[in-house]
């Protein structure tokens, strides 16, 4: 289940992320699936490791020796669940993850002579984070060294100049294998960069979508595991279509699909459940300019094309069921249970279910593939993250050798987190406790060597959320793309010149 250094290298060079984004008070970018609720904080440290490194992570940084004197790092992070593990824990548990973030911070503060100080939101308002650094900026105050919050959510205020140019920090190499390289490239604008993410944040890699599939129920339908589909090319919305057809049951004998029922394929048609498919289908959305800027590049033929197909799955399809939306994304919960309750073959679900109770506790074995592509004309396989995943700023209220420190400690974490928190997610919890037969562990290299962002997704909500006209498509069973991105032909470019004009401004 190892895979060579250079897959590794891709690994991390993956970006990030990115959905939901609808209203604030219920945009799809909240998760209730887990009670995380942290543990006492211990007197005294424990410095064990969990996971031993492997010579794959094991690669150090080009840090000079710093001491800072004791000074404390104040990050602004959420308390969101799947979040509020990545910048700190209070304790030592047991738990591979847990235990690998809490010794990289005492090894970066021991390293750095610095103390990290982790001031966690509710986790319930993803616009919080950026209100308080907009209010920090606006006050000239210094209560926050450094934030760390949904990508969607707070890049967007970029134009507005709160954040440094993080290609100011001489500490902060973005060419290493530890940061997103991907994420560099769609986040960096114009001579600089704002946001940064890689191994530094776990929702990296959790929030991404891939197709899990039971295992059992292939094996008694005696259909082949898509393993070889997917390494032929032939791994396609038609293809799921196909072998998802023939798996329907009436359970319960009403003569009603209903989420009581036995599916090939259960997904959530009207909310995040198919904005995977932005990416999955590679429909760009921005492009960049010579000039490193951004300029509006919708292919409408290939959009309505995926559509069509997406449509055809999912509601031309007498094997296919959608959950609808509910409360804070509850809805993968839901389609969790009923793959984990042998009541659906193959679902679209995040990484982080493998994680979740349902998936920990399922009696059937199951095996994960990327999301299908849009047709076999595409070479490769694309993975989309939802975009509450987690970035890192710098207010601009940091300046000058403070700004250097934050450079530091950032390097520190993220190459201290390559090494020892990536070990542990990656290896120890997603493929040797959950990821049970060896094919799907190449699978999960593939999916996150294939993970693809597209700028527009970044800045939706600056570009009159245009991502989630995927969801109006497919949630609704119509395809009239043509006129429906055609009347965002001309607001979107002016609105995309508004948020550049802005950028440009911050940048003198």
């Amino acid at each position: 289940m190892k895979k060579t250094l250079s897959l590794l290298l891709t690994l991390l060079m993956f970006l990030s992320v990115l959905c939901g984004c609808a209203q604030p008070a219920d945009d799809g970018n909240t998760d209730t699936s887990a009670d995380t609720t942290p543990a006492k904080q211990s007197e005294t440290a424990d410095t064990s490791s969990p996971a031993e490194t492997t010579d794959k992570y094991d690669i150090g940084d080009t840090l000079p020796e710093l001491n800072y004197g004791g000074d404390s790092v104040m990050i602004l992070s959420r308390g969101r669940d799947w979040c509020d593990d990545e910048v700190s824990v209070t304790d030592m548990n047991g738990e591979p993850i847990n235990d690998a973030i809490y010794n990289r911070n005492l090894e970066v503060e021991a390293r750095l002579g610095v103390k990290i100080e982790n001031i966690m939101t509710s986790g319930s308002d993803n616009y919080e984070i950026s209100d308080m650094i907009r209010t920090q900026v606006n006050s000239a105050t210094d209560e926050y060294d450094m934030l760390a919050n949904s990508v969607y959510s707070t890049i967007m205020y970029t134009g507005e100049g709160l954040f440094q140019n993080l290609y100011e920090c001489e500490y902060l190499d973005l060419d290493q294998i530890w940061w997103a390289q991907g994420f560099n490239e769609a986040a960096s604008i114009g001579d600089a960069q704002y946001f940064v993410t890689g191994a530094i944040a776990l929702s990296t890699y959790r929030f991404i979508f891939a197709t899990f599939f039971n295992r059992n129920m292939f094996d008694s339908a005696g259909i082949d595991y898509p393993y070889d589909a997917v390494n032929s090319g032939k791994w396609t919305l038609d293809y799921q279509y196909e072998i998802s057809s023939g798996f329907y049951e009436d359970l319960n004998g009403d003569s009603t699909h209903d989420d009581v029922d036995k599916y090939g394929f259960v997904t959530n048609a009207d909310m995040i459940g198919v904005d995977a498919y932005w990416s999955s289908c590679k429909l760009p959305i921005l492009s960049k300019t010579e000039d490193n800027y951004l300029e509006y590049s919708m292919d409408i033929d290939r959009l309505s094309t995926a559509v069509e197909k997406i449509n055809h799955l999912i509601w031309e399809n007498d094997g296919a069921f959608s959950v609808k939306h509910a409360s804070a994304d509850s809805e993968q919960e839901t389609i969790a249970e009923m793959f984990a309750e042998d009541r659906a073959a193959m679902v679209t679900l995040r990484l982080i279910e493998a994680e979740g109770a349902h998936l920990r506790n399922m009696t059937s074995d199951y095996g994960i593939v990327p999301v299908p592509k849009l047709d076999e004309s595409q070479t490769q396989h694309y993975s989309y993250a939802h975009d509450t995943f987690t970035a890192f700023a710098v207010p601009v209220t940091v300046t000058d050798d403070r700004l250097q420190q934050m450079g530091a400690v950032l390097e520190a974490m993220a190459s201290e987190s390559y090494r020892t928190v990536l070990p542990a997610y990656y290896e120890i919890t997603l493929k040797d406790k959950y990821c049970n037969d060896p094919e799907s562990c190449d699978m999960l290299d593939t999916i996150i060597e294939g993970f693809y962002v597209d700028a527009g997704v970044l800045y939706t909500k600056q570009i009159n959320s245009v991502h989630q006209k995927l969801r109006g498509f497919i949630g609704s069973n119509v395809n009239n793309v043509a006129s429906i991105m055609k009347s965002l032909d001309k607001m979107v470019p002016k609105q995309l010149d508004t948020l550049l004009d802005g950028i440009k401004k911050v940048q003198g």
